[in-house]
């Protein structure tokens, strides 16, 4: 049984990576509780959550949603609030401004970020680093530091192999 990282009291029941300011990740296992103060939201949650909207918009299904039809695939707004599924990529652009609401709902954004954002800040993170510590390593060595020279040549060498992983 592992406890919650942030109150220490309770069984931790969700896994959470976060980001530090240098882009280091950190793993917390969050309680029930700490998750719901944080605004941390199950995957259950998004799952009720996405059900209860597609039943509502199942119920909502009016005479104008049998005229907006997909020009490429012929699905209907109407078929897509029954079955909850897009017909074709087409689908997201004749929809569009009636899927966004649904979406932000969904998501929290209309806007799809993926991952790349986040690793190429790590990456430049990475490179950032590895210049200041040259730098420092190239001082020390000027100032004749040789025992400081020694150590930032050492927490190069870790940095520039675990760049190269």
């Amino acid at each position: 049984m592992k406890i919650c990282d942030l109150c220490g009291k309770r069984e931790a029941s969700l896994s959470v990576r976060q980001l530090d300011k240098e882009g280091r990740a950190t793993e917390l296992a969050i309680c029930a509780e700490c998750a719901k103060k944080r605004g941390f939201t199950s995957v259950e949650d998004l799952k009720k959550n996405a059900a209860e909207i597609l039943a509502e918009l199942k119920a909502k299904v009016g005479e104008q949603d049998e005229t907006r039809v997909c020009p490429r695939c012929r699905l209907s707004y109407a078929d897509f609030k029954k079955s909850g599924r897009l017909g074709c990529a087409e689908c997201y652009r004749t929809f569009a401004e009636l899927l966004a609401p649904l979406v932000r709902r969904l998501h929290g954004s209309v806007q799809h970020v993926g991952k790349g954002r986040q690793r190429g800040r790590k990456r430049a993170q990475e490179r950032l680093e590895l210049a200041r510590l040259r730098a420092e390593l190239e001082q020390a060595i000027q100032d004749e530091d040789y025992e400081r020279a020694a150590l930032l040549r050492d927490r190069l060498k870790r940095a520039e192999g675990e760049g190269a992983s």
